[in-house]
Protein backbone atom coordinates (compact mmCIF):
# COMPACT_ATOMS: atom_id res chain seq x y z
CA UNK A 1 0.00 0.00 0.00
CA UNK A 2 2.82 2.45 0.83
CA UNK A 3 4.74 2.18 -2.45
CA UNK A 4 6.67 5.44 -2.73
CA UNK A 5 4.58 7.25 -0.13
CA UNK A 6 6.23 8.66 2.99
CA UNK A 7 5.32 10.90 5.90
CA UNK A 8 1.87 11.78 7.15
CA UNK A 9 0.44 11.03 10.57
CA UNK A 10 2.39 8.68 12.83
CA UNK A 11 1.20 7.19 16.10
CA UNK A 12 3.32 5.67 18.90
CA UNK A 13 1.67 3.25 21.34
CA UNK A 14 3.16 1.44 24.31
CA UNK A 15 2.19 -2.10 25.28
CA UNK A 16 -0.19 -0.86 28.00
CA UNK A 17 -2.11 1.22 25.45
CA UNK A 18 -0.50 4.57 26.34
CA UNK A 19 -0.21 6.81 23.28
CA UNK A 20 2.73 9.22 22.99
CA UNK A 21 2.71 12.16 20.57
CA UNK A 22 5.52 12.03 18.01
CA UNK A 23 6.74 15.55 17.24
CA UNK A 24 9.09 14.93 14.32
CA UNK A 25 9.79 12.10 11.95
CA UNK A 26 11.64 9.10 13.30
CA UNK A 27 14.88 7.57 12.08
CA UNK A 28 14.92 3.79 11.97
CA UNK A 29 17.88 1.47 12.46
CA UNK A 30 16.33 -1.92 11.85
CA UNK A 31 19.09 -4.08 10.35
CA UNK A 32 20.37 -5.37 13.70
CA UNK A 33 23.99 -5.27 12.52
CA UNK A 34 26.73 -2.72 11.90
CA UNK A 35 29.35 -3.74 9.32
CA UNK A 36 32.79 -2.14 9.24
CA UNK A 37 35.63 -2.69 6.77
CA UNK A 38 38.92 -4.11 8.05
CA UNK A 39 42.08 -3.79 5.96
CA UNK A 40 44.44 -6.73 6.30
CA UNK A 41 48.25 -6.41 6.22
CA UNK A 42 48.33 -7.74 2.64
CA UNK A 43 45.99 -4.97 1.46
CA UNK A 44 42.91 -7.18 1.13
CA UNK A 45 39.71 -6.01 2.75
CA UNK A 46 37.54 -8.01 5.10
CA UNK A 47 34.51 -7.00 7.07
CA UNK A 48 33.52 -7.25 10.68
CA UNK A 49 29.90 -7.38 11.77
CA UNK A 50 28.77 -6.18 15.18
CA UNK A 51 25.29 -6.99 16.39
CA UNK A 52 23.20 -4.05 17.60
CA UNK A 53 19.64 -3.42 18.75
CA UNK A 54 16.88 -2.43 16.36
CA UNK A 55 16.32 1.26 16.99
CA UNK A 56 14.11 4.27 16.36
CA UNK A 57 15.36 7.77 17.15
CA UNK A 58 12.33 9.82 18.11
CA UNK A 59 11.27 13.24 19.34
CA UNK A 60 8.06 13.49 21.34
CA UNK A 61 5.80 16.33 22.35
CA UNK A 62 6.49 17.23 25.97
CA UNK A 63 3.19 16.16 27.50
CA UNK A 64 2.55 15.28 31.14
CA UNK A 65 4.12 11.81 30.75
CA UNK A 66 6.29 10.90 33.75
CA UNK A 67 9.66 10.87 32.03
CA UNK A 68 11.44 9.11 34.86
CA UNK A 69 8.93 6.25 34.79
CA UNK A 70 9.05 5.97 31.01
CA UNK A 71 12.87 5.76 30.94
CA UNK A 72 12.78 3.11 33.69
CA UNK A 73 9.80 1.17 32.31
CA UNK A 74 10.19 -2.58 31.87
CA UNK A 75 10.83 -4.00 28.43
CA UNK A 76 7.72 -4.04 26.29
CA UNK A 77 6.57 -4.18 22.68
CA UNK A 78 6.36 -0.66 21.23
CA UNK A 79 4.23 0.10 18.17
CA UNK A 80 4.56 2.93 15.65
CA UNK A 81 1.87 3.20 12.99
CA UNK A 82 2.20 5.33 9.86
CA UNK A 83 -1.41 6.24 9.10
CA UNK A 84 -0.76 7.70 5.62
CA UNK A 85 1.36 4.82 4.32
CA UNK A 86 -0.29 1.89 6.09
CA UNK A 87 3.08 0.73 7.48
CA UNK A 88 3.49 -0.31 11.11
CA UNK A 89 6.70 -0.87 13.04
CA UNK A 90 6.87 -3.16 16.06
CA UNK A 91 9.90 -3.11 18.35
CA UNK A 92 9.94 -6.30 20.39
CA UNK A 93 11.03 -6.45 24.05
CA UNK A 94 11.98 -2.80 23.72
CA UNK A 95 13.00 -0.03 26.10
CA UNK A 96 13.84 3.68 25.92
CA UNK A 97 17.39 4.96 26.18
CA UNK A 98 19.22 8.21 25.58
CA UNK A 99 20.06 11.45 27.27
CA UNK A 100 16.69 13.09 26.91
CA UNK A 101 16.06 16.80 27.18
CA UNK A 102 13.01 19.04 27.10
CA UNK A 103 12.83 22.28 25.13
CA UNK A 104 10.22 24.43 26.85
CA UNK A 105 10.19 26.96 24.00
CA UNK A 106 9.15 24.39 21.39
CA UNK A 107 7.55 21.67 23.53
CA UNK A 108 9.94 19.03 22.19
CA UNK A 109 11.27 16.13 24.24
CA UNK A 110 14.28 14.86 22.29
CA UNK A 111 17.27 12.56 22.68
CA UNK A 112 15.14 9.41 22.92
CA UNK A 113 15.93 6.07 21.31
CA UNK A 114 13.71 3.01 21.25
CA UNK A 115 15.86 -0.17 21.46
CA UNK A 116 14.34 -3.53 20.63
CA UNK A 117 15.60 -7.09 20.68
CA UNK A 118 13.56 -7.67 17.55
CA UNK A 119 11.76 -5.69 14.89
CA UNK A 120 8.85 -6.38 12.60
CA UNK A 121 7.57 -4.21 9.75
CA UNK A 122 3.95 -4.79 8.80
CA UNK A 123 2.50 -3.54 5.52
CA UNK A 124 3.97 -1.42 2.76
Amino acid sequence: MAGNDFGGEMRLRLADGTNLVLRTAMKLGTSGVSVEPVTNQDGSVSRQATLKPRTAEITLEDTNVDKNLLMRAPRQDIYIAEEFTGVSHVFLSAFFSGDSSEDRATGEWSGLVINGSGYQRIGG
